[in-house]
């Protein structure tokens, strides 16, 4: 008789650890804080706080030996942002045909063709993310850096 008063026990104790995870990933971000964004991005790699041209946050960072940006954007007064998107680029150009390509075969990251080729990832704070989403866009584009180096190299 004492097994079938253990399974409840049990099963109490795991929804207990199912709740104390769900409840870090409940903290919701409705905007991409610049200090959280480059703390998360150092923890996949070299990362430094830079602006850009207009005078938004940006964060110029490497992974996986790929350099690339992190661009806030819909900023008010160069704060409070609603969007990211992480970019790379090279020198020699994307033709249409080989963005098309790589288009065609990734989803996450997409390449543009252009003066040079670009690949860019947008992420989206409407209606706000959990930082544990925010944290698998940064391992999304981790996994993408090997497949684009590899892709501009001709491999």
């Amino acid at each position: 008789m004492r097994a079938p008063l253990s399974i409840p026990f049990i099963g109490l104790a795991l929804a207990g650890a199912v709740s104390a995870a769900s409840a870090e990933d409940v903290e919701m971000l409705q905007q991409p804080d610049p200090a959280a964004i480059l703390e998360i991005a150092k923890g996949f790699g070299s990362a430094r706080m830079d602006r850009d041209d207009n005078g938004d946050p940006m964060i110029a960072g490497r992974i996986e030996g790929v350099k690339y940006l992190i661009y806030f954007y819909g900023c008010e007064d160069h704060a409070n942002c609603k969007s990211l998107q992480f970019s790379t680029g090279y020198t020699d150009p994307l033709s249409a045909d080989q963005a098309n390509a790589w288009n065609e075969k990734y989803r996450w990251v997409k390449a543009y063709a252009g003066d040079g080729s670009n690949f860019k990832m947008d992420v989206s704070f409407a209606g706000g993310i959990t930082r544990a989403n925010l944290e698998q866009q940064f391992a999304n584009w981790d996994a993408m850096a090997g497949n684009i180096k590899d892709f501009v190299n001709g491999k």
